[in-house]
């Protein structure tokens, strides 16, 4: 094989490899921001008024947690919610609390 036909090789070869980081990158930032978009809509859930959508919204998150797609960032975010709505609803089914205020 002649160094024409060498250098037309790896360059096609570099070429095609180029190709195909690119197509995995897009694919990867599609998949990501389709995830990102679930999760805003089971956060939205989360604040909902009626207990139901709020579990459903839980339940989702719980779901997009376990998805490579999620970064250590977003894990600590949702940890952080899941764990904020756990307090919240402790307080509200305080036992003292409800004893504390009757007359």
């Amino acid at each position: 094989m002649t160094a024409q036909a060498w250098v037309t090789l790896v360059v096609g070869t570099v070429g095609i490899v180029g190709v195909l980081i690119t197509l995995y990158q897009r694919d990867r930032a599609d998949r990501r921001s389709e995830w990102w978009r679930r999760a805003t809509w089971a956060v939205e859930r989360t604040f909902s008024e009626t207990e139901e959508e709020a579990a459903t919204g839980f339940a989702v998150l719980a779901v997009l947690v376990q998805s490579n797609l999620i970064t250590a960032t977003e894990r600590d975010m949702v940890t952080a919610l899941a764990q904020q709505a756990l307090e919240a609803d402790n307080e509200d089914n305080d036992p003292t609390d409800q004893e504390r205020d009757r007359p």
